[in-house]
């Protein structure tokens, strides 16, 4: 009978150390998928000359940051009414493209009719035990969406290219954050066109969050949850997140964007609840 009274003694006062430790693992876990893995989604950090920090560079014509024009206070502004030789022109020489001024050209002529309009948030390294995670982004234009044309924040996952792998690939290496480090792309000019070099990242995965635009000049909040892939072969190592914008020609306004880790249960009530095609048609 001692025994039995010593034994539920020490069960006892094990237990509370037990049950806070729990407690810590569960607080742990929350703490974790609350975490915006998306530095400066809300574009409020400026960085040096106008550009925004934990992004890739702006070119200040196709895309830039309006201080007062996000949902509230800083967001990043898509233009795909820019005419392609102007983008071209201002990249290749600020000072130059003073001076001459925009160009003429029809609406066919634009970024919007071709390459569209981008920005990329810092990679994202995913760990081990990264299984699911919900994007969000408010998104606001000037133009109202169709079932085939709108703007998106792509996700876009990467894996570190080395050893026997280096060369075999070749592709557009895009270095959007100038650190020397290519990313592959399905698109790009003759001079990004290259073979892989050691420490370039390829391209291995691909998903979209879809901001169809019903209400023009209106904010609006857009989720995803998605599972990333456990073969090894699609499963990345590093995530880019890139808001993008197309056609019709227009702005398009970016703000609050989001990438946390979460559960199944949570990525599918997000999907549950997303804005579907009908909207717009």
């Amino acid at each position: 009978m001692r025994r039995l009274i010593l034994a539920c003694l020490c069960l006892a006062l094990a237990f509370p150390t037990f049950a806070q430790g729990t407690k810590r693992k569960k607080q742990k876990k929350q703490d974790k998928s609350s975490l915006n893995l998306i530095k400066n989604g809300d574009f409020e950090q400026p960085g040096s000359s106008k550009q925004p920090k934990n992004w890739s560079k702006l070119d200040g014509l196709t895309g830039k940051i309006q201080k007062n024009g996000g949902n509230p206070g800083a967001c990043l502004l898509l233009d795909t009414s820019v005419l392609q030789i102007d983008k071209k022109l201002i990249q290749q020489s600020e000072e130059e493209f003073k001076k001459k001024g925009r160009g003429k050209g029809g609406q066919y002529d634009t970024v919007g009719a071709h390459e569209g309009a981008w920005a990329y948030a810092e990679p994202i390294e995913v760990l081990p035990d990264d299984e699911w995670f919900i994007l969000s982004a408010d998104v606001a234009s000037t133009e109202r969406s169709s079932e085939l044309f709108y703007p998106m924040v792509l996700i876009r996952g990467f894996v570190k290219i080395t050893g026997d792998q280096v060369g075999k690939d070749t592709t557009w290496f895009h270095d959007y954050f100038d650190e020397g480090i290519g990313y592959s792309e399905m698109f790009g000019s003759n001079d990004k066109m290259r073979p892989s070099k050691e420490g370039d990242y390829l391209m291995v995965y691909r998903h979209t969050l879809s901001c169809r635009v019903v209400t023009p000049n209106e904010f609006r909040r857009f989720q995803l949850g998605f599972k990333l892939p456990k073969m090894k072969r699609f499963r990345p190592e590093r995530l880019l997140i890139k808001p993008y914008a197309f056609w019709p020609n227009g702005q398009y306004w970016f703000d609050n964007i989001t990438l946390k880790r979460a559960t199944k249960e949570e990525a599918d009530e997000v999907n549950r609840n997303r804005l579907t095609i009908k909207e717009v048609q």
